[in-house]
Formats: C-alpha cells, sequence, structure tokens
C-alpha cells in the first residue's frame, strides 16, 4: 500500500469512526428518552422497606434509596462505611445534607416553611452557623463552640439590625 492509499485508509477509519461515534451518542440519547418515560410495568422498581442499596463489585455498600413518611431519600457512603451525603423529601420540600468522614453532619440545606435555610456545623455536629428565610425576612446567627448564640443580623421591611451576646448568650450590644 503506498502512502497516498494509506492516507485515504486512515481518514476513511476516522469519518467512519466520527460518524459513528455520533451516530451512538444520537441512538444512546434516544434510547436515554425512552428509557425515562414508564410505559409498561416492567421498568418499575417498587423501593422495599429496608430501601435498595447499592454495592462495588466487592461488597461495599456506596449508596441507598430509600423512603420516609416524607417521601424518597438517597444517602453516599464513602469507602469506610460512613454516610457522607443525603439528599430527599422533607415536609416542606426538600433538603441536602453532607457529614466529615467520621458520619457527623456538618453542613446542610433545606426548605423551610418561608423560604430557604443553610446550616453548618463544626466537627462534632454543633450548630455553628445559620441562615434561614423568616415571615419577613433574613435571619443569619453565628453560635460559639457551646451552640449559643453570639451573633445575630436580622432583616425585614423596616431595615435590619444586628445583635451580638456574650459567652452565656446574653445580649451586650445591639443596633439600631
Amino acid at each position: 500500500m503506498n502512502r497516498r492509499q494509506c492516507g485515504l485508509v486512515v481518514t476513511l477509519t476516522l469519518m467512519g469512526s466520527f460518524a459513528g461515534g455520533a451516530m451512538s451518542e444520537r441512538i444512546s440519547a434516544t434510547r436515554t428518552v425512552q428509557a425515562q418515560k414508564p410505559v409498561a410495568r416492567d421498568n418499575v422498581i417498587t423501593v422495599p422497606a429496608g430501601g435498595i442499596y447499592f454495592k462495588t463489585p466487592e461488597g461495599k455498600v456506596v449508596a441507598r434509596i430509600f423512603a420516609d413518611d416524607d417521601g424518597g431519600n438517597l444517602q453516599i457512603f464513602n469507602k469506610a462505611g460512613e454516610s457522607v451525603a443525603w439528599m430527599g423529601a422533607a415536609k416542606d420540600g426538600g433538603y441536602l445534607s453532607a457529614a466529615n468522614n467520621k458520619g457527623k453532619r456538618v453542613a446542610g440545606l433545606s426548605a423551610v416553611a418561608d423560604g430557604g435555610s443553610l446550616g453548618v456545623a463544626n466537627n462534632e455536629a454543633k450548630s455553628m452557623a445559620v441562615m434561614y428565610a423568616s415571615p419577613g425576612g433574613g435571619h443569619f446567627g453565628v453560635s460559639n463552640v457551646e451552640g449559643k448564640t453570639g451573633m445575630e443580623i436580622l432583616a425585614d421591611k423596616n431595615g435590619g439590625s444586628l445583635s451580638i451576646y456574650n459567652r452565656d448568650a446574653e445580649l451586650i450590644w445591639d443596633a439600631p
């Protein structure tokens, strides 16, 4: 085979690979959309009372899907078997939660009655900061290591306020 024929074969091979890849991607995308439509009872999985566990080929649990009184939940495990992330339904909407490598919840985002809520905790899962929507506006609070309020910032239709507390959560300064 001369250089020209070799170049033609390489070009045709690359074009064929590209076209095949594009067609494969298009077929996969079509199948994905079709698979998402619940057409027959064959593609429905009923979640048992204890949930469905997903494991590695070695048998380590990596995820669990389960249901509770509020709806569906997804739990993710690290390689040590600790639950480190959750996502699920809650009374007022949904929630996302993250834990450290010891399984202690240190961050969360959730729907609350008046909007959203964001919380951050220390490595022992004690709340350190919270931000949430309230009926009149927003609220931001920071706590000390004992979980007592150290500072609050509030905003409503009349403006904002800042409050500072001592280590016993007694108000020491407030504005306005």
